[in-house]
């Protein structure tokens, strides 16, 4: 894989911690390049390693072999801390939309912004701005990679909600887990 990397203003040394979770997270915003602009804002203390874009395109922004500050206060295995010990993707996604009669809006601004994406889909009580099969394919082949790499069980493949409860929803009531675990070889875990 050739991924251009742009460095994010935020990162810390693993002090000599082995990788073995992969986090999944979404973005809240549009595009790649807003979230590379988050991530290279001094204003916004986070970091992630990779970017995943609607059209499967990846960017890295934090070298493997050091800490990115995206799991914030969080916890696997009963281990805290997961940061020095994860890599992680960030899906550009809405995530959860807010319906105001046949419009939807996105977060942050109070849910002002007009949602122009796919088709909202309706799940877990709320509306949600789906993903496409081509930004899957290209997470799907980034994590293979990685797990790859870096000998990540397949157990520790996870959402930021599975490692930070009732703080983030991330990715998602829309995100295939069922699919990618499946294509990842992980099945129900």
């Amino acid at each position: 894989m050739n991924i251009p990397f742009i460095p994010a203003l935020y990162t810390s040394s693993r002090e000599d911690t082995d990788i073995d979770l992969l986090v999944m997270h979404y973005t809240a915003g549009p595009t790649v390049n807003d979230c590379i602009d988050i991530f290279r804002n001094p204003a916004r203390s986070v970091s992630c390693h990779y970017i995943v874009g609607m059209d499967g395109e990846i960017v890295q922004m934090v070298h493997d072999q050091d800490c990115a500050w995206h799991c914030g206060v969080s916890t696997w295995e009963g281990l805290e801390k997961c940061n020095s010990r994860a890599l992680g993707i960030e899906i550009v996604n809405w995530g959860r939309l807010e319906r105001k009669g046949t419009e939807y809006y996105v977060w942050p601004d109070e849910y002002g912004q007009s949602y122009a994406g796919l088709p909202p889909v309706y799940s877990d009580n709320g509306w949600w701005a789906p993903y496409p099969e081509r930004q899957i394919d290209g997470v799907i082949a980034l994590s293979r990679r990685l797990i790859e790499t870096h000998r990540i069980p397949l157990k520790n493949v996870v959402g930021h909600s599975e490692i930070a409860p009732g703080r983030k929803i991330d990715p998602g009531p829309l995100f295939p887990w069922c699919d990618v675990r499946n294509r990842l070889g992980i099945g129900h875990v």
